[in-house]
């Protein structure tokens, strides 16, 4: 075992709803960790406002993360992995301040969405991805609330399987796969984003109000058949999250279930996360720009290039982009139009 792999040293660069989850594995393996901070305002905000974080419905905990922090500007340290927290319109920025903290062979985690390994320019030696399957969000208590278990799978950009390592100090508070097909789990997160976040943005709503709706769940069922048909002409085999559903189970095309299962899953879905706005609809809520680039606009370049169409995903990234613009206010008729798309 080398060195790097018995004593690694580790930060998080980008500490929002989804790297607090792996902040909080850490702290609680007692993993040696840094929170690299922007600057000396953000570091201090760790000490006036510590995270108040909340698992399920477990008591909230508080969250000490002031003294794990230093500032990009005084650190002096150069880590063996670095989790890149940031997100997608901010990684190439972000890979950027991060690489003169990497020692020689240590490589950054990517835990964006869509296929963010094919877009930061590094040799991919230099990359392990990471696909997430929770959703933390953060209340308008400040708590974070993450609502589901959610396992995260680790892989290498050049096809290896990372360090069992990571499973020691991350698989008590987060089941931890490491895979060797990161494309096949990736496209399968891409496929699930696609509706919970993209679809649901279109028309800015909950979990439950988009998958109880008729229109929602047929136009969510031709976006997954779009994605799975890019996917499989990719040559890609699918890598299903632990705890979702397979997209080729859901979208149109052999091996799908009865439409009638897929509504009733969809429902399901719906009923038991009903209050939840997932993170493109809460960008919205605020007034922030989305990531629907990342996700229905990945899908759709990527069926372009393959010589497929992909009309409804397009049609729901034109939508989110006037939203974006505040040009139109949410509509559910939109749904309905989307299922009259061919």
């Amino acid at each position: 075992m080398s060195s790097l792999e018995k004593k690694p040293k580790i930060a998080i660069f980008g500490l929002g709803a989804i790297s607090i989850t792996i902040a909080r594995a850490l702290y609680k393996t007692k993993t040696p960790f840094t929170i690299l901070c922007r600057n000396e305002e953000r570091k201090s905000d760790l000490s006036k406002n510590p995270i108040r974080f909340q698992f399920r419905t477990d008591p909230i905990e508080t969250l000490p993360f002031y003294d794990l922090a230093e500032t990009v500007l005084d650190t002096k340290q150069k880590f063996d992995f670095i989790f890149l927290g940031a997100k997608s319109k901010d990684l190439q920025s972000a890979v950027q301040s991060m690489l003169p903290f990497l020692n020689s062979e240590g490589k950054l985690i990517l835990i964006q969405n869509g296929f963010p390994e094919k877009k930061v320019g590094l040799s991919t030696k230099q990359i392990i991805g990471g696909v997430v399957g929770w959703n933390t969000q953060k209340l308008a208590s400040g708590i974070y609330f993450q609502s589901n278990v959610g396992a995260l799978i680790l892989g290498g950009a050049d096809g290896t399987k990372p360090s069992p390592y990571f499973e020691n100090i991350l698989g008590a508070f987060i089941p931890t796969i490491l895979t060797d097909n990161l494309d096949g789990f990736r496209w399968h997160k891409l496929g699930i984003n696609c509706v919970i976040n993209g679809l649901s943005a279109s028309c800015m709503l909950s979990l439950g109000e988009l998958m109880l709706n008729q229109n929602g769940r047929s136009a969510g069922i031709k976006i997954l058949t779009e994605v799975r048909r890019a996917m499989e002409k990719s040559g890609v085999t699918e890598a299903v999250v632990p705890g979702s559903i397979s997209i080729c189970k859901l979208g149109d095309g052999k091996g799908a279930l009865p439409i009638w299962l897929r509504h009733l899953l969809l429902m399901i879905l719906g009923f038991k996360y009903y209050k939840i706005r997932t993170s493109m609809v809460q960008d919205l809520d605020h007034g922030r720009l989305t990531e629907i680039e990342d996700l229905n606009g990945e899908t759709v370049r990527i069926s372009r290039s393959l010589g497929l169409t992909a009309n409804t995903n397009e049609a729901v990234c034109h939508r989110v982009r006037a939203l974006e613009q505040k040009q139109i206010q949410p509509n559910v008729s939109f749904l309905k139009e989307l299922n009259l798309l061919s």
